[in-house]
């Protein structure tokens, strides 16, 4: 249940001189920070995993699984300079799950610190030369979340052993970010943005349970009045399947249906932004990422909606 959502928050900034925000999820684009301003986003994700999913189908939960995840991450930004950005990335989890094991009960409830994420963005095309503007970012994900939580309620066959290391509240290693943004001022009420991003992970190569990622995000957002904005957004995601082979007990992971996300998955998340003063200084978005498309690599729980709130405050 990781690292489908703590890199939306990833240097995600705001365009200053407009009534426009970046879409819930989109990354901003390849939009900075005027130098010397700093933004505070906070943004709470909460989705359930009662489905099971394998190849394009929807099968059935033979397990019974029932896990809910509210994720809440504080993102601080700033303007190191008319180009650069710079910011960190901090995230609060609790996962709950419940399945069953033939007559056997389990159950997970481990809460925490993330992972946190240090990241920069540079302007490579600013968009007051060329009509749009492209910028690069990189960044790097610290193992400060912890990996030893274990069963509230385990299996005979887990008595003693760590939950799956999806459902634990960091990865215990190092990852490595590199992105690329563009965006576009169709005019002063319509901004489209595009970004592009890369997670590699060392050890996914040879025994972690998360493996290389690809994701992809599309947006659209429309200001209809000062206050309001309305969006639209395609997320598109893509993770390599690799073995766990230490990370887990091989036979627990064979029964657990609690699988680290693998293949590809696209949601339509449509969304609305209030600006109560009219100006970027403080808002509030509220958006819903529909399921619309998947291709998995395995037997595998999916979120079919979440549920994104975030409030952003301008220093």
């Amino acid at each position: 249940m990781k690292n489908l959502f703590i890199k939306s928050l990833l240097l995600a900034p705001m365009l200053i001189n407009a009534d426009v925000m970046p879409a819930i999820n989109s990354k901003g684009g390849g939009m900075v920070l005027p130098e010397g301003k700093l933004k505070m986003e906070i943004k709470n994700i909460n989705f359930k995993r009662n489905s099971m999913f394998d190849g394009s189908s929807e099968v059935q939960n033979r397990e019974n699984l029932d896990a809910t995840a509210n994720i809440t991450v504080v993102g601080l930004h700033y303007g190191l300079s008319k180009s650069t950005t710079v910011g960190v990335i901090i995230p609060y989890k609790n996962i709950e799950a419940t399945a069953t094991l033939g007559t056997n009960a389990v159950a997970i409830d481990n809460k925490g610190l993330g992972d946190i994420i240090l990241g920069a963005r540079h302007v490579l095309i600013p968009m007051d030369e060329n009509g749009f503007q492209l910028g690069i970012d990189g960044g790097v994900k610290l193992p400060t979340g912890t990996t030893n939580g274990g069963f509230k309620i385990a299996p005979p066959i887990a008595n003693g052993a760590y939950t799956p290391m999806p459902t634990q509240m960091g990865t215990g290693e190092f990852e490595y970010i590199i992105g690329l943004g563009v965006t576009k001022m169709v005019d002063e009420t319509l901004e489209i943005d595009a970004h592009a991003m890369y997670t590699y992970r060392p050890k996914a190569h040879n025994e972690y349970d998360f493996a290389d990622e690809i994701a992809v995000d599309i947006s659209g957002v429309k200001s209809i009045t000062k206050q309001i904005n309305i969006g639209l957004e395609y997320n598109f995601k893509y993770n390599t399947k690799t073995d766990m082979g230490d990370d887990t007990n091989a036979q627990l992971r064979a029964m657990l249906p609690f699988k680290a996300f693998s293949g590809s998955a696209g949601y339509i998340t449509p969304q609305i932004e209030f600006l109560p003063f009219g100006k970027p200084k403080i808002h509030f978005g509220f958006g819903v990422s529909f399921l619309a498309h998947y291709d998995l690599k395995e037997y595998q729980p999916l979120e079919k909606e979440k549920f994104i709130f975030r409030i952003c405050y301008l220093f």
